[in-house]
């Protein structure tokens, strides 16, 4: 009968986020509102969150097919939390496409910081002739631009700090910002992504696209277990998955690189299971390009 999984919402609504307060509504009913409500926000050229929600839709048909044939299939909750997960990452993705067309929008205003500038350099120009003090011109200019890079620099650490988590450590040492995300967002000896992993990137995406001196060396690790060319391999394809995962976000490949360190670069002692766990990781190793030149 189907009147056994009307909702239990105890169960459900710990599952899906966007469960609403209606206990009469079935789990493929928030399955097919999630998605739709996610579509209404979607910018019309948000093409990585609608390939997302196609995906999502289809894990829709799956859940209506089960739930169709047994109501109370064990498969049900699994599907369900799918289907959520879909509808997340799509609304994150949209809102990735809507801030990057926020950015377009704005290019005037861009424009117009290029002409201050411009402004500063032919002042600097005006400087050296003779017209005002040539080092107090040139120490305004530099610290004008080191003041606006500091600031981004600033707003950026505050939003990739907010990504800290149970499955996301962000720390600073002298190599730049490192986000090291734990082991348990991949499937055990495999690279394919987890959906929590890849709605995590979505965010650094995000992040990547407002800041765009920033630059990103995507690193595999693992622990000691198992042959040192399985883990090294391994390690790679985490970390070439990651960097294409942000790609289709839309970061340009040449600010990524990728490179699996296998179990050369351990955080812990191997010796134990908290230390193994520690270094089975991938980090990424954010750098300010424009810190280099000096």
């Amino acid at each position: 009968m189907k009147t056994k999984n009307i909702l239990t919402l105890s169960a459900l609504v710990a599952s899906m986020s966007f469960a609403a307060d209606a206990p009469s509504i079935s789990p493929v009913d928030h399955c097919k509102l999630a998605l739709d409500n996610a579509k209404t926000t979607l910018p019309a050229n948000a093409i990585s969150a609608r390939s997302t929600l196609a995906e999502g839709y289809g894990a829709l048909n799956q859940l209506e097919t089960v739930y169709a044939d047994d109501d109370d299939s064990d498969l049900i909750p699994t599907l369900v939390e799918n289907c959520s997960k879909y509808a997340e990452l799509a609304k994150l993705q949209g809102e990735t496409q809507a801030l990057r067309n926020h950015i377009a929008e704005n290019w005037d205003k861009r424009a117009a910081t290029n002409r201050t500038i411009e402004a500063i350099q032919e002042q600097i120009g005006a400087a050296r002739s003779g017209k005002v003090s040539d080092l107090e011109a040139e120490k305004q200019a530099i610290k004008a631009q080191k003041d606006k890079l500091e600031a981004s620099k600033n707003e950026a650490m505050d939003k990739l700090n907010a990504l800290q988590s149970q499955m996301i450590q962000v720390t600073k040492d002298a190599r730049g910002i490192i986000l090291s995300m734990s082991d348990i967002l991949f499937d055990v000896g495999r690279a394919t992504l987890k959906t929590d992993l890849m709605t995590s990137l979505a965010k650094i995406a995000g992040i990547l696209s407002v800041y765009q001196q920033f630059d990103v060396s995507i690193e595999g690790n693992t622990d000691n277990t198992g042959s040192e060319e399985f883990n090294m391999t391994l390690s790679q394809q985490r970390a070439e998955n990651v960097m294409n995962f942000l790609v289709e976000q839309g970061i340009a490949e040449t600010r990524l690189t990728a490179k699996g360190l296998g179990m050369t670069m351990p955080i812990a002692d191997n010796s134990t299971k908290e230390g193994r766990q520690k270094n089975r990781r991938v980090d990424l190793v954010i750098t300010d390009r424009t810190q280099k030149v000096k």
